[in-house]
């Protein structure tokens, strides 16, 4: 293994890829992270998990079809952190603070994965693109229906311009390289701000 490919294993201890097709999408996640999609080929995710890059498609068809796991684990793992949060919440604050803390959370500990997902996507071709545009609908939708059941005064679409202003600031400080004790309730408090702006 090389030592990029170590330190990948390294960095993230506690979802350590299990085999060569999972070691190369967390490499390719890293590379899109540091280099962006468009500066990274095939030729160097391989040399980052010591393969030859046309081996790279015994488990890809291509390029695009890494970037769209990898948008797909994102949307996968930030809907299934609102679905913990339905499942425990107690009531409409309760419920729109847990999505806010647990997507920061995932933010925090996902950095690079979240990054490529909310600065990557647009490189999908439009057919791939469509769904995860959709999924992201539905997830600040979910965020969306929990701010007006608190806010009933808030009509739909000021409550979409605070959640997308919540969201945005999540995607953009939780994912730089910040490590500000007390982080995640940092940022989660200034979430809530956002969420709690009176628009008159």
């Amino acid at each position: 293994m090389s030592d990029a490919a170590a330190d990948l294993e390294l960095d993230a201890p506690t979802r350590r890829p299990s085999n060569r097709r999972e070691l190369i999408l967390a490499a390719a996640i890293e590379l899109f992270h540091e280099r962006g999609y468009p500066a990274t080929g095939v030729d160097d995710i391989g040399k980052a998990v010591d393969v030859s890059g046309p081996a790279i498609y015994r488990h890809f068809s291509s390029k695009e079809e890494i970037l769209l796991e990898a948008i797909e684990m994102a949307a996968d793992e930030v809907h299934e952190a609102n679905r913990n949060v339905r499942a425990t919440g107690t009531g409409p604050m309760a419920v729109l603070e847990g999505y806010v803390r647990a997507y920061v959370r995932v933010a925090i500990e996902r950095s690079a994965l979240i990054s490529v997902w909310t600065s990557e996507a647009r490189h999908l071709t439009s057919s791939r693109r469509s769904p995860m545009t959709r999924r992201l609908r539905a997830w600040s939708s979910e965020w969306t229906d929990e701010l007006q059941k608190v806010r009933p005064d808030l009509a739909n679409d000021d409550a979409r311009v605070l959640v997308a202003g919540a969201i945005g600031m999540i995607s953009t400080t939780a994912t730089t390289d910040l490590r500000a004790g007390r982080l995640e309730d940092r940022i989660t408090s200034m979430a809530m701000a956002i969420l709690a702006t009176p628009l008159n």
